[in-house]
């Protein structure tokens, strides 16, 4: 039944789409780190600043930005998220101070903040709880698709045009997609969206099944690490990579590429397992952790050759792919018509991993000069929290009939 499905999946596209500009923007920082540790003269705790500098903007607007979404729609919150990152990277790319250049990091996180709240209600709040975790994934591949295509063309634009142009065109991918964000908003206003997707049956609902949640500490504690080592892959990849194994620089962009190209993989494969194979979203971000760890292990004894191209791809599938899985996690105990605040308080600890974890990793690494203790101390964080959210007691969130009635049939499952 297309005309029902449409809604859903228009506003999975438009997610989608939106999170892979919203991340080409901010981790261009990432593929053109090695040019702007130069420019500026970065020291290795300055360049993981920057991931930490675009989360701690996400952080303070994380919340306000779920709250924006419920009252006013995903739409317009979608405008004022790409304007923010274009107006900060805009910045970053005019000035040359490296205080405003920080400034301009630090706007564009303000932007990015609002990115998953209305993305996260405009793919998931038609879906029934029990297959968020598909649709979440495959909204969140946006993020390392965004990352693939930075680290694959914006290196090779910098060696020909300069950084400056390249962050020139991320700003311009963002302006596109507020033109998107308008669209969206329009369709809102007209109720475009509900009136296709709100159609009545005459069955008795059935009650949605539930999931299993564990604590919010474990989780909590999941979110920050893991978050926090994945933005220091993204950081400090194409760095370590130059610097330890010799990498050209475009080399060492492509690489990145192959990284968040298998976190595309991960995320959807993540996701499919999530809703088929696991009653709790948290057992399958137990056995990407493990993942993650044994790649993170291979960093941290300078495994080399071919085989470090291996361990890359597998820190793609696991350290960069457990997201969208985590997102339905944390909106699991959401009720109706708050989605966008549930997703705002959870991504305050992946935000806040962000903020530290990155520059104290690169605080480590200029103390002792070594990637392999800075690997280590990541492969500990990641255990402590895997071993964690393992232990922590799961206890059994359902859906009401009425979330049932609202959402199974606009998607097409069945009831």
């Amino acid at each position: 039944m297309p005309r029902v499905r449409a809604p859903v999946l228009v506003g999975l596209g438009v997610s989608l789409t939106t999170m892979a500009t919203s991340t080409f923007a901010t981790l261009s920082l990432g593929a053109l780190a090695p040019y702007v540790r130069a420019a500026f003269r970065f020291s290795t705790f300055e360049v993981g600043l920057l991931p930490a500098l675009v989360f701690a903007g996400a952080l303070v607007a994380s919340v306000p930005a779920g709250h924006l979404t419920d009252r006013l729609g995903a739409g317009p919150a979608l405008v004022v998220s790409q304007l923010g990152i274009a107006a900060g990277i805009g910045l970053a790319a005019l000035t040359s101070s490296r205080g405003w250049f920080l400034t301009g990091v630090w706007i564009a996180g303000l932007g990015y903040g609002a990115v998953n709240p209305a993305t996260n209600v405009l793919s998931t709040s038609l879906v029934p709880r029990n297959r968020r975790a598909l649709f979440l994934s495959v909204k969140q591949t946006g993020v390392p698709l965004g990352g693939l295509i930075a680290g694959a063309t914006l290196p090779r634009l910098a060696d020909s045009l300069g950084w400056r142009a390249a962050l020139a065109v991320a700003v311009g991918v963002l302006l596109f997609t507020s033109l998107v964000g308008l669209w969206v908003a329009r369709r809102e206003a007209l109720g475009w969206f509900e009136q296709l997707a709100l159609p009545r049956s005459d069955a008795s609902p059935t009650p949605a099944p539930g999931v299993l949640v564990p604590g919010g500490i474990s989780t909590a504690m999941f979110g920050f690490v893991m978050s926090g080592v994945q933005y220091s892959l993204a950081g400090y990849l194409t760095v370590y990579l130059v610097d330890e194994h010799g990498f050209s620089k475009p080399t060492a962009g492509l690489a990145l590429s192959v990284a968040f190209g298998a976190a595309c993989l991960g995320r959807v494969i993540w996701g499919w397992l999530s809703d088929r194979c696991f009653a709790s979203h948290a057992s399958t971000l137990v056995f990407a952790s493990a993942g993650s760890l044994t790649a993170l292990v291979a960093f941290t004894t300078g495994v080399s050759g071919p085989s470090l191209w291996l361990v890359i791809m597998v820190i793609g599938i696991c350290s960069i792919g457990w997201n969208g899985v985590y997102m339905a996690l944390i909106i699991d105990r959401a009720t109706a018509g708050r989605l966008g605040q549930a997703t705002g308080r959870g991504l305050l600890f992946i935000y806040g991993g962000v903020v530290f974890l990155p520059p104290l990793l690169g605080v480590l690494n200029d103390a002792t000069g070594s990637w392999s203790t800075m690997w280590a101390a990541a492969t500990g964080a990641v255990l402590l929290a895997g071993g964690a959210l393992a232990l922590s007691p799961r206890r059994l969130v359902g859906a009401g009939s009425s979330e049932a009635t609202r959402t199974e049939p606009k998607v097409g499952f069945p009831a």
